[in-house]
């Protein structure tokens, strides 16, 4: 992961790079609705005895904590960035590794013979 996030602008990288902030962003809008829930909920039976036996409003309250993130490990992921001047470029045969596939090779592919 921490990869894909230091090299992002690297073709090979960028895909799923866009896949980890979606699913980030996904996880936010879980949190936002439990918050929403966690209110309604509030609104409409107070501090009654919830579905399942639950306490209701206070074991809701309880799950919009970071306890209840799916993907923390993504979003604590910047804690190990580092600045982009001190990430070492990928060498071309490390490039090459990774199948990835140039603009300049694209172009010469696509020129006719």
């Amino acid at each position: 992961m921490l990869m894909i996030s230091l090299y992002r602008n690297e073709p090979r990288f960028n895909q799923p790079y866009q896949l980890l902030t979606l699913l980030m962003d996904m996880d936010s809008l879980v949190g936002k609705w439990r918050y929403h829930h966690v209110q309604m909920v509030q609104r409409m039976i107070g501090s009654k005895v919830g579905t399942g036996g639950s306490s209701g409003y206070l074991y809701l309250k309880s799950t919009v904590s970071d306890g209840y993130k799916v993907f923390a490990d993504l979003l604590n992921l910047s804690t190990y960035l580092i600045e982009r001047k001190y990430i070492p470029p990928l060498t071309p045969s490390m490039k090459k590794l990774l199948n990835v596939i140039s603009k300049q090779e694209i172009s010469e592919n696509n020129e006719p013979k």
